[in-house]
């Protein structure tokens, strides 16, 4: 019996270890983080997993690495982590932790929106409002910025820039360069260009991009409802070819430079390249920065005679016409 005992006991201290050694594995493995208190991280480019978790092992964050390294030789998987900043917490197991520090990171990024129609100086005031940027980072970026071959530079123009800052939702790092933040927004700009001309069926490189533009960026001003956008943008057109002045009330908004919704009788006599009352064509650039529907009526205009329009309700429809005459009852009747 008792030869029997002493044989039992290298089995069970073997059976003792390899318990111990799973209990310890799997421990690590369901909660690989010492601190109990929530901890920031940087991951720098060129930083490896592995380089990771021996340096948090130094620093008594982690524990356990010679497990963590076994529990990553198991799963046979390559583990390539992404730059940006990164908060561990207690709670994490191993897969969380992996599965964190190999998903790009959201701390610090700010989801930037940029409406249709928005300015220049409008976007710059919503980064710094934000806290992307200031606003006159912004702006000195955007005069110093190198030219698109489609756009013109002209000392005429309030921003050379201006109508080629896609409206859209963009992820934005806070403390971003500007000039970073300018060129994903002209990026962006061309894919919706190639997009609509695509879908067109035209080549960019027949069109004058400057002039879409800006017949664009008017129509973004002007109109509320989308339906009505290749109205106005066939408007435009008709008063180009017959020689009128477009006399549109968005560019003497731009021209003077002030978040105003009335146009005033004095306000039509503004000194300025924009001024479509006092001048004849297209103002010298575009006023605003349009959108995908605004674009692709300035591209397809529809096919009207309509020389004139006025806004007949809240609800941002417009009345029609190519009578002069009755272009001037309508806002007589519409109280203007």
């Amino acid at each position: 019996m008792r030869k029997i005992k002493l044989k039992t006991y290298p089995v069970i201290v073997i059976f003792i270890v390899i318990f111990g050694f799973f209990l310890m594995y799997f421990n690590v493995v369901n909660s690989p983080i010492k601190s109990k208190d929530d901890l920031a991280i940087e991951i720098k480019e060129g930083d490896s997993f592995y380089s990771i978790i021996d340096s948090l092992s130094k620093e008594k964050v982690i524990r356990g690495i010679p497990f963590i390294k076994l529990y990553i030789l198991l799963a046979d998987e390559t583990i390539e982590v992404k730059p940006g900043s990164y908060i561990l917490n207690s709670e994490l197991s191993l897969k969380e932790l992996i599965s964190l520090l190999t998903t790009e990171s959201t701390l610090g990024i700010v989801k930037f929106t940029v409406p249709e129609g928005y300015t220049i100086d409008e976007i710059g005031e919503k980064l710094e409002s934000e806290g992307v940027c200031s606003k006159e980072d912004f702006i000195k970026s955007i005069k110093n910025y190198d030219l698109p071959s489609y756009v013109k530079n002209n000392g005429n123009k309030k921003y050379n820039l201006e109508g080629y800052l896609f409206p859209d939702t963009y992820s934005l790092k806070k403390g971003m360069k500007p000039k970073d933040i300018v060129t994903i927004m002209i990026e962006r700009f061309e894919e919706a260009l190639n997009q609509v001309t695509s879908e067109l069926g035209l080549d960019v490189k027949d069109l004058n991009v400057e002039e879409i533009i800006t017949i664009a960026s008017m129509i973004e001003r002007e109109a509320v409802l989308d339906e009505e956008r290749p109205i106005i943008s066939s408007v435009i057109r008709n008063r180009l070819s017959q020689e009128m002045k477009l006399q549109i009330d968005a560019t003497v908004i731009y021209a003077l430079g002030d978040h105003t919704e009335v146009v005033l009788h004095s306000d039509l006599e503004v000194d300025s390249p924009y001024n479509t009352y006092k001048n004849y064509g297209l103002p010298v650039g575009p006023i605003s920065n349009p959108g995908i529907p605004s674009i692709r009526a300035a591209l397809k205009p529809a096919e009207t005679d309509y020389i004139f329009y006025v806004l007949e309700n809240e609800t941002g429809s417009h009345y029609f016409t190519n009578d002069y005459e009755d272009f001037l009852n309508k806002q007589e009747e519409l109280g203007y």
